[in-house]
């Protein structure tokens, strides 16, 4: 059995108010309606890829998409059926996402989707960098002609740019988030430490390691795994990627 970092459920148990707080499902309604717009776009059908709980899953679907969401994650799964729960109770409404537990690298639906996303930094978990270039070919495959693939991470230039070797993050609840971030391998991999200090003083520590990409590294694997145009952005609003960029979106089309 595979002991990779993101297979841990204890992890996502530990760290989930530190990633998908209330503020955050607030902000990924908003990068969602930036995204169709920055796409010019509503499509019929999307695949989202490492959904987690459902923070662009749940906005795409009240949008009017068909929304199949995956991950490795039984517990964030069950958060994001929870939270379709919540808004169909709340809202009277009907709403369905189709949630399944797959791999990324292998889920298949030759040609089903008019978008496919990967969204807040869940491309690059993987050990071996053809695992990662394997992702897009499926990105590629299960997409019809003219569809898109919408990528959003923390290039490698930003990262370079704001990377310190410690750094804190105080939550709403009083706990307390100490990152340790060190580069790997020539840069191509970070390794990250995350000690978590509760409010109660208890506390919970995990390390992961992940590919960083920067735009041109990107655009490279996208072209060879078949696409036919790559841009990049700086932020939702279609900013240019320069030194000024909040994150890296790549909007590739097949």
């Amino acid at each position: 059995m595979s002991n990779a970092w993101y297979l841990d459920e204890q992890l996502w148990r530990d760290f989930y108010h530190c990633m998908f707080s209330p503020k955050d499902f607030q902000c990924a309604d908003e990068q969602t309606s930036a995204m169709l717009n920055l796409l010019g776009l509503m499509p019929e059908s999307v695949l989202d890829l490492g959904c987690g709980p459902g923070r662009h899953s749940l906005p795409l679907a009240r949008s009017g998409c068909a929304v199949t969401a995956i991950d490795t994650s039984a517990f964030l799964l069950q958060r994001l059926r929870e939270q379709l729960q919540q808004h169909n109770a709340a809202e009277n409404d009907d709403l369905e996402i189709n949630i399944e537990q797959a791999d990324m690298r292998t889920f298949s639906r030759p040609q089903a989707f008019d978008l496919v996303v990967c969204l807040w930094s869940s491309f690059g978990y993987f050990e071996a960098s053809e695992d990662n270039q394997q992702v897009l070919q499926q990105c590629h495959d299960n997409l019809r002609s003219g569809g898109r693939l919408v990528i959003d991470v923390a290039g490698k230039e930003i990262l370079l740019r704001q990377l310190q070797p410690v750094h804190a993050d105080e939550f709403d609840d009083g706990s307390l988030l100490i990152t340790r971030p060190v580069l790997l391998d020539n840069m191509t991999r970070m390794e990250v430490e995350w000690l978590l200090i509760r409010a109660d003083d208890t506390l919970a520590r995990t390390q992961f390691t992940h590919f960083i990409y920067s735009a041109s590294e990107l655009e490279q694997m996208l072209r060879q795994t078949g696409f036919s145009a790559v841009q990049m952005f700086g932020d939702w609003d279609g900013c240019e990627y320069d030194l000024d960029a909040e994150r890296l979106i790549v909007v590739a089309e097949k």
